[in-house]
């Protein structure tokens, strides 16, 4: 655990349907580094991620987040026809600062720009978001994400049906993310995601397990 972790779970506790998820975590996503989360199908791992994003309230325990966070879903289906662009659905993340700030036009404009560019979507973001492939949604998710002014990123399953080159593009945008300082903790089954994570917290039986990767000790 660390103190510097700006999002971070104690005593946590989450069922459904009267059947335990998550029972008594301790979990910390700390700022520069990026935590692969990991374990079993239906383990909980989405459900984590989720109560530590505030989408889903835990039944006890205390999740705390001292910066804003954003929630990146699995890369959605979307029809060709959809009649917004890349672009576009990052501006939904400028609309939606963190902590409810409104931004004038000029200043959700530059938020959006500055997302698009981080996650090098320049030259596709004005396209329409339904005709983009997948790793173009993903990186349009994750500007949208940043857009929000997000100091961490929460994934689920990044790599998702995405090809080796996506996979590969997601994990440098990630890194990069991290070294600028945000949290990124993200929910894999990817051995190479896993591999080159500085962190990594398995979910098994309802517990969190956490080891430092090699790639936390460079």
């Amino acid at each position: 655990m660390t103190d510097l972790a700006p999002v971070r779970a104690r005593a946590l506790f989450y069922a459904h349907d009267e059947t335990p998820v998550l029972s008594g975590l301790d979990v910390d996503i700390p700022a520069g580094r990026v935590t692969a989360i990991i374990g079993p199908n239906g383990a909980g791992k989405t459900t984590l991620i989720e109560v530590l994003a505030g989408v889903r309230k835990a039944g006890s325990g205390e999740v705390t987040r001292d910066t804003p966070v954003a929630l990146v879903v699995q890369r959605p289906d979307a029809p060709a026809e959809l009649p917004i662009t890349g672009r576009q659905v990052v501006a939904l993340g400028a609309a939606a600062t963190a902590g409810g700030a409104r931004l004038g036009p000029g200043g959700r404009a530059a938020r959006v720009a500055e997302g698009v560019e981080r996650v090098g979507a320049t030259a596709f973001a004005d396209a329409p978001f339904g005709q983009l492939s997948g790793g173009q949604r993903q990186r349009i998710l994750i500007a949208q994400g940043l857009a929000v002014g997000a100091g961490a990123l929460l994934l689920d399953e990044p790599a998702a049906g995405l090809d080796e080159l996506s996979r590969a593009r997601t994990r440098e945008l990630l890194a990069a993310e991290a070294a600028r300082g945000v949290a990124v903790a993200c929910v894999t089954h990817d051995a190479a995601d896993i591999a080159v994570a500085d962190r990594v917290i398995r979910i098994e039986h309802c517990r969190a397990h956490l080891r430092v990767s090699e790639a936390g000790a460079r």
